[in-house]
Order: C-alpha cells, then sequence, then structure tokens
C-alpha cells in the first residue's frame, strides 16, 4: 500500500503533533544509534526494542504513531523519511540500526541493510541464539540497501535494518498494547535485545 505522505513536510502539515504521532530521542555520548521511525501504533513493538537495545548507552530515535486507529497513514517508507532529528542524529553516528515490524504469519526477521560484514553477524548471532532469521538479497523488497534509506545515511554509509514479523513482536510482550507494552516483556524480548546489545558493544 502506498504511503499517505511522500515526506515530513507532508506529514506535519496534515497531523497533529502530540495527538496524532510524536518524536522522542536521546542524545548519547556514543558513535551508536537505534532507530524506530515507524515506532508507537505503526509498526509495534519497535519502540520498545529500540529503547531497550540503546540502554543508557547508544542514541536513540522514535518516532511513533499515537492514534486509536489509522497509525498506518503515519508510515513514511525508510527512503523517504527525512524528519529533521532524525536526518541530523544519523548523520552525527557511524553506526545506524533500524527496528520495523513486517506481517507474516511466522515468527522471523529479516536482515538488511548496507553494511554487509554487520549484517552477517546479527544473522549469525541471532539463529546461535534460536531465532529464525535470513538475510534478504540486496536490492529486494524490505533488503534495506538503497542509499536513501535513512538507515544507510550514518557517517560510513551503511547500516543494518531488521524487519521483524509480527508473530516475533507479539511474542515479545504479555499484552501487546500501547498501555501495557512497557510492563509486560518477556523473556523473549530480553533475549532477543541481548543479542543486539552484545554485538553493538563488540563494535
Amino acid at each position: 500500500m502506498a504511503d499517505k505522505y511522500a515526506n515530513f513536510a507532508e506529514l506535519s502539515a496534515s497531523e497533529t503533533y502530540g495527538v496524532d504521532y510524536q518524536i522522542v530521542f536521546e542524545s548519547r555520548p556514543s558513535n551508536i544509534i537505534a532507530m524506530a521511525i515507524h515506532g508507537g501504533g505503526i509498526e509495534t513493538g519497535t519502540s520498545e526494542l529500540t529503547v531497550d537495545i540503546a540502554g543508557s548507552l547508544y542514541s536513540y530515535y522514535l518516532f511513533e504513531g499515537l492514534k486509536s486507529s489509522g497509525n498506518q497513514d503515519l508510515h513514511i517508507t525508510s527512503t523517504n523519511f527525512d524528519e529533521p532529528n532524525a536526518l541530523r542524529m544519523v548523520g552525527e553516528a557511524d553506526y545506524c540500526l533500524t527496528l520495523h515490524g513486517y506481517a507474516d504469519t511466522v515468527k522471523h526477521t529479516k536482515v538488511g541493510g548496507a553494511d554487509h560484514d554487520l549484517k552477517q553477524l546479527v544473522y549469525d548471532k541471532l539463529t546461535e541464539a534460536g531465532f529464525s532469521a535470513e538475510i534478504l538479497p540486496e536490492g529486494t523488497s524490505l533488503a534495506g540497501s538503497d542509499s536513501d534509506n535513512i538507515v544507510n545515511k550514518d557517517r560510513r554509509g551503511m547500516g543494518v535494518q531488521l524487519e521483524i514479523s509480527t508473530p516475533q513482536r507479539n511474542a515479545f510482550f504479555g499484552i501487546n498494547t500501547r498501555a501495557d507494552r512497557k510492563n509486560t516483556q518477556t523473556a523473549e524480548f530480553y533475549a532477543y535485545t541481548q543479542v543486539l546489545k552484545d554485538i553493538l558493544s563488540s563494535i
């Protein structure tokens, strides 16, 4: 389905900040940033994952849908996502990890982005930890290899994009609602984020 808005200027002209969407970020003295540009109600669970991975060490950025329904209207595809704070923050980082969600019927993670070595490491460590994952061929849908993708706009021009299936994201929370996600994170949630924290700490 095509995005309703082609860029952030179009979105912000029609949607109300603090009612329909919000932007949350924290700059840390780190060269690593974790991002959920489709957070909140857009691709549920990606905000919570991002915040936990960043912890107190890494910078993070969230663009979150706040609507009671229709949050898909707030989806701006990664190659068009140009919210100024996001562009500034990723441009100040050497490493970028973005977390997304996609619809599927099985628990799975699609690993993309232009950083081939880090993609391989993420795939290896996720599968070693028992998670289903694959590396997407460059140029295919959801592969995140386009230079215009925000994940590849860090100082090295390459990052890692994770597309996490709906069942996998549901498994991260006892109750997958906006009110309850923060308080019902499961052991599977922490096992998944720990894999990524260990990788980032090794960079």
